[in-house]
């Protein structure tokens, strides 16, 4: 938290249940006594009795803090609202003891039935007062790991149409006049690399100048320092420009502007509108004006299939079109597709035209729009080795001895004590077999050679193009900027517990890309900061006392303070997506008031790892500079990189292994939550104090559009299935990787619970009313289970919960076997992970945390694997080798992979499936974080990143957990 001192004094003993703690627990248990059916009247009030004793103890404890809160208060000084705050907690605690008290005397006083009358009017007062749910309700229609629902939308085929339907912001758009080209012969010349070829081409003067706007920059056009360095390596020449754009960008198929110029340029993919905007941003800072142009194009099938994904089937490549959101229809003749219309983006530079012509001696030539499409390519497609034919996984047998050696109930619909030895032995064999394989049949085995290579054939024109390589259908509009209803949007909104606005904040999302996003707190005012202060840090401090504010943070500049809330009260925070395409969207999450969290956008299907690189940089040397551990610009930091290494990691798997399985794909603008999170004690439904609680991710929308390439639909309902298992164990991995905090997701959930022997049912609409009363989970589960069984899904659930550490819970996978989306679930309704130990002995202790640091070369070293991965499978010339442990790593991904392509989506089968990815997946993800080489001796960067730590947090042992933990990484490799 922000501008909060977080000091604790009192954490380094174990830690135990302070006394408002166990209260809450007694008052809650008092609560479950009365409202239990299994238990009779009298039992009932004897047992409620019990408790009474029980809290009337723990009040003396209680009341003994209230008195020393008064005596700090005033000794402090305080002002007398904060002392008044104090009385009036006092009065809410004392009158709701009071009650339950002479509830409780009423309930032993009365006898026979009239007692039910006293136990339902003291079970309404408990109702009344019990702390806020914290489940999040599952949408069952929503899942978070999903494709979109798509529409097929015709293209705007009149200019009206384009001028209704979108506002213009440019200026002067009137006076700006076709272009007139007048020639004695052909104008194919125009085309030509050949200069002496346009020798009887004579160019009209354009008299529709460009206005300042066609220079400026806007939200997506940025000249960031990465822009201008581009501009002038390319010798601000807008030939060099559009062909390196042309050579460099590789086509996404979706629609709108989402990341803008600079996030193009470092992730060198884009779609049409985030393409057109980094070729005008070079143009513009190199003092070219140009402009935006939007219409719609037709084009011939082969070069669309080509031009998408490399399709061998026309009606995939052209529904891929659609999935991405963009407005097209195929052309038919004969019964076949011929050609793809479709609406489209491209550029116009407003350009000399006699030095592009290649003849000197007209430098001083009338200047021209010239039309250019940087995004419009061809590829070439080097096929990998189909090691499913070649090296098959027999997935088959393997599933065979985990059903006959497994504890199965057909008939009750549940599975357990699934061997793990089993499944790590088939994908040890397979792995090892494979690398076999590989050594013998593939000689010097790269990346490419074995997943095959995806490259851009590359164009270097002499001169500009003056016409489009495609035929089109209508102009509809020219911008200088993108038209507002081309973007997309996003809001952050906050509802306090009565349902209240108190923030709200509007945005597009290029203007948020590769931004650090996050939500944390502040004092309301200064009397809330004196108190924190008093009191040595936040967490110290009793919530009643005090106030915050919610804070929106872009890099660490604060965007928006929120309205008033109290310190540890729950509120709702809300995201709201708005597309072009898909039309509006929200995620929701609900939060306890003073924990500090980073939304994750992720908007590409391969992140920035130099941008990710420099984040890590940054984040080294401010804490070498002494930068406190709660600023915003370190915990704020390391929580957005874990979310960033989260999706980093998931979409590089997903790119690797939709090469076998012959499928693309892509990604559209998702988003996480990674939080440090808080937990509050409740005295009669306020909050009495708070603490840290855990570290988590909450995965709210993870939305890809998969398509076979030769029009197999199982393929992509395959490869979302395991997209979604790879994306729910590396929730768990995520904060074990890095902080060697244990933790839990979904996937580990059912390891666990297949380990300890708890049935694991698969529940769909057949056996629901069955399995339901079977189920020893607490009521909201069971909504959520039967909620999705009812709208067609299939639920794999522990019989009860699980405790892992300080972890009391159940983690549960809801599929839709139609689509294979999904949503990975843990207890709460989070659709993610979290660390699952003492954290409040953890922050004390900070050994787990500041592995963060000792690994800031390991994670640098994982995101450049990652980048030359990437350049590998996107270059022919990339010359990355393949060590023997990521063959290890391709091996249990493979092998997984194949699993997922041999089981249904229902029943036992599935079932076997779930449980023995959950624990491939894990093996999988594990030995995929030890893949980089080359690195200093691991006492020297204990040694370095020690000292680091040694600034920000006094002196460490080096021979802790946390300092040998990256030792052992390094060890291992």
């Amino acid at each position: 938290m922000d501008n909060l001192p977080q000091t604790s004094n009192n954490t380094h003993a174990s830690r135990t249940p302070k006394s408002e703690e166990r209260f809450q627990k007694a008052t809650e248990e008092i609560g479950e006594i009365l409202e239990n059916p299994a238990i009779d009247r009298e039992t009932k009030a004897s047992k409620a009795k019990a408790k009474r004793v029980e809290i009337e103890d723990l009040d003396k404890e209680i009341r003994k803090q209230f008195a020393e809160t008064e005596k700090k208060l005033k000794d402090a000084g305080l002002p007398q609202e904060i002392l008044q705050r104090h009385h009036k907690f006092v009065k809410h605690y004392d009158d709701n003891l009071n009650e339950l008290k002479a509830n409780l005397d009423s309930i032993e006083k009365t006898k026979g039935l009239a007692v039910e009358v006293e136990i339902e009017k003291a079970k309404k007062h408990l109702q009344r007062v019990k702390p806020p749910k914290k489940h999040i309700p599952l949408d069952p229609n929503k899942l978070p790991h999903r494709t979109p629902k798509v529409e097929k939308r015709e293209p705007r085929l009149k200019k009206e149409d384009f001028e209704r339907d979108f506002i213009k912001p440019q200026k002067a758009e009137n006076q700006r006049k076709p272009i007139l080209v007048a020639s004695i012969g052909s104008l194919k010349g125009l085309l030509s690399p050949d200069p002496e070829s346009q020798s009887s081409v004579l160019i009209a003067q354009a008299t529709n100048q460009p206005t300042q706007d066609d220079l400026a920059e806007n939200i997506e056009v940025q000249f960031t320092p990465e822009i201008i360095a581009k501009a002038q390596e390319l010798g601000n020449n807008p030939v060099k420009i559009y062909n390196w754009v042309r050579n460099n960008i590789e086509f996404v198929p979706t629609y709108g502007s989402i990341q803008g110029a600079q996030m193009t340029l470092l992730t060198k993919q884009g779609n049409a509108f985030d393409t057109a905007s980094l070729l005008i941003a070079l143009l513009r800072a190199s003092n070219i004006p140009a402009r935006y142009v939007y219409g719609t194009i037709e084009l011939p099938i082969d070069k669309v299939m080509n031009w998408v994904g490399g399709f061998t089937d026309a009606n995939s490549a052209v529904n891929f079109i659609a999935s991405g959101g963009i407005p097209g229809i195929s052309l038919t003749s004969g019964g076949k597709i011929v050609a793809v219309r479709m609406e489209h983006m491209w550029v116009e530079a407003f350009v000399p035209y006699g030095p592009y012509s290649g003849r000197p001696s007209r430098l001083t030539s009338v200047k021209t729009w010239i039309p250019l499409d940087p995004s419009f390519k061809q590829y070439k497609y080097t096929q990998g080795i189909d090691l499913q034919s070649s090296f098959p996984f027999d997935a088959q047998t393997l599933v065979d001895q985990l059903i006959s050696t497994a504890t199965v109930n057909q008939q009750e619909g549940y599975i357990t004590n699934v061997n793990a030895s089993l499944v790590q032995n088939a994908l040890n064999e397979y792995q090892s077999g494979l690398e076999a394989y590989i050594q013998q049949n593939i000689p010097d085995p790269t990346l490419g050679k074995l997943f095959g290579i995806k490259e851009i054939v590359k164009q270097d024109f002499g001169i500009l193009p003056a016409t489009l390589p495609y035929k089109i259908n209508i102009k509809g509009g020219k911008y200088s900027e993108i038209p507002e209803e081309l973007r997309h949007k996003i809001t952050f909104e906050i509802l306090n517990e009565f349902s209240d606005a108190i923030l709200n904040y509007p945005d597009r999302l290029p203007a948020l890309a590769g931004k650090r996003i996050t939500l944390s707190y502040e004092p309301a005012t200064t009397g809330d900061q004196q108190v924190i202060n008093s009191y040595g840090g936040i967490y110290n401090t009793p919530a009643y006392l005090i106030n915050i504010r919610p804070i929106i943070k872009i890099d660490g500049v604060s965007r928006i303070s929120g309205g008033v809330i109290g310190f540890g009260r729950s509120h709702t925070f809300n995201i709201l997506f708005g597309s072009p395409s898909f039309g509006n969207e929200s995620v929701t999450n609900e939060f306890v008031a003073g924990g500090h969290h980073s939304i994750i956008l992720d908007i590409s299907s391969f992140s920035a790892s130099s941008a990710i690189t420099q984040r890590l940089n940054n984040l080294r040397q401010i804490i070498a500079e002494g930068t406190q551990f709660f600023d915003d610009n370190v915990i704020g930091e390391i929580l957005n990189l874990n979310g960033l290494m989260y999706f980093t990691q998931l979409n590089f798997l997903n790119l690797l292994y939709s090469r076998p399985s012959k499928i693309a794909f892509l990604k559209h603008p998702s988003e996480a939550m990674v939080s440090l999170m808080v937990s509050a004690v409740y005295s009669w439904g306020l909050p009495f104090s708070v603490k840290a609680s855990g570290m988590g991710i909450d995965v709210d929308r993870d939305i890809i559009s998969p398509a076979s390439l030769d029009g197999d639909p199982m393929k992509r309902t395959q490869f979302v299935l395991a997209s979604g298992m790879r994306g729910s164990g590396l929730e768990n991995v995520i904060f074990e990787q890095i902080y060697e905090l244990e933790a839990i997701s979904a996937v580990k959930a059912l390891q666990i619970a297949n380990e300890q022997g708890i049935p694991i049912y698969s529940i769909n609409e057949g056996n629901l009313s069955y399995i339901l009363g079977n189920l020893e989970l607490p009521n909201e589960v069971k909504m959520d289970i039967s909620n999705a069984v009812n709208t067609g899904k299939v639920v794999m659930v522990p019989k009860r919960n699980l405790q892992l550490k300080d972890w009391n819970g159940v983690g549960y996978i809801v599929i839709d076997p139609n689509t294979g989306a999904g949503a990975y679930l843990i207890s709460g309704g989070i659709a993610g992970g979290a660390t699952t130990g003492d954290f409040t002995k953890c922050l004390s202790e900070f050994a787990q945390l500041v592995s963060a640091f000792l690994s800031v070369r390991w994670w640098i070293e994982v995101i450049g694997f990652i980048g030359a991965a990437y350049d590998a499978l996107t270059h022919e010339d990339a010359d990355m080798r393949v060590p023997l442990l990521i063959m290890a790593g391709i091996g249990l991904g493979l092998g997984l992979l194949f699993l997922a392509m041999s089981t249904g989506l229902i029943g036992l089968p599935f079932l076997i499936f779930a449980i023995a990815s959950a624990i491939a997946s894990l093996m999988f993800l594990w030995l995929s974080n030890f893949i980089a080489t080359g690195n200093p001796s691991p006492e020297t960067l204990i040694d370095d990143c020690a000292s680091l730590i040694k600034k920000l947090f006094g002196n460490i042992n080096p021979e802790r957990r946390g300092v040998r933990y990256a030792y052992n990484y390094l060890q291992l490799r």
